[in-house]
């Protein structure tokens, strides 16, 4: 079974699961888990292969999901507030599909529950082969497009230091995470039959995830949605909006 990294704060109330996205590390979390520590226990997983989690076999995101339900298992945590941002999305709705009874609701920020297109499989197999040969050009264009314009100028030294924890993921861990994107399933069935609330927060300057492919998931699906002005990195561009529109409601 793979292994994560995990860290729990433990506090009142049910647990806040929070779970970065790809290129990303916990730390990325630092902002909300400074306001919602005291107020909730949180769990901060770290992906196959990113921050100080081992470098990993291939896997798929079932398998994360089921690290992910050992981990919850070891801690006696029986229900969670799932908290998913990009590829940690994906992950929450792998978990959601698995593990439904273990849900007290999942947030998908910046993120979807549908599988990649055609379109998207082969700009993955592209960034495969980039990472292959030239993996520090990779990370310095793949971070920088996850910002606006605006963005990039106003959080230069987050970027950095973004780009800079990203250049210790091994070349291997990146493919492996890309394959799984790739790969995963479509969970909007699952997602569609679920009992447990559903919280889209999404951007409307979001290249990699856009706002009309969230909006086409909203029309099939009973949930919460929010929209905020930012780019793909809106839980470092704009901490205090994702917290306002979180749900942790028991």
């Amino acid at each position: 079974m793979l292994e994560l990294s995990n860290t729990l704060m433990e506090g009142p109330g049910a647990t806040v699961l929070l779970l970065h996205g790809f290129l990303g590390s916990a730390q990325q979390w630092q902002p909300i888990v400074n306001d919602l520590k005291g107020k909730h226990q949180l769990l901060l997983i770290e992906l196959p292969g990113h921050g100080k989690s081992p470098d990993p076999n291939p896997y798929n995101l079932s398998d994360v999901a089921s690290a992910i339900h050992q981990i919850l298992q070891d801690l006696n945590i029986a229900r969670v507030h799932f908290v998913g941002h990009s590829m940690g999305g994906y992950v929450g709705c792998a978990f959601a599909k698995a593990y439904p009874q273990q849900l007290l609701s999942l947030h998908l920020i910046n993120s979807c529950a549908a599988a990649d297109t055609d379109l998207r499989k082969s700009q993955r197999d592209r960034s495969i082969q980039l990472v292959s040969k030239y993996p520090k050009a990779f990370i310095s264009m793949a971070v920088s497009n996850l910002f606006t314009p605006a963005e990039k100028e106003l959080f230069e030294a987050k970027i950095d230091l973004i780009k800079s924890q990203a250049q210790k993921i091994s070349n291997a861990s990146i493919i492996y995470a890309l394959m799984a994107m790739r790969d995963r399933d479509d969970y909007l069935d699952e997602l569609r039959q679920s009992h447990f609330p559903i919280t889209y927060i999404y951007c409307n300057a979001d290249e990699i995830i856009p706002s009309d492919l969230v909006q086409i998931e909203l029309k099939l699906l009973k949930t919460n949605s929010f929209q905020i002005h930012s780019g793909h990195m809106s839980i470092i561009t704009h901490p205090n909006e994702i917290l306002d529109k979180m749900h942790l409601i028991e």
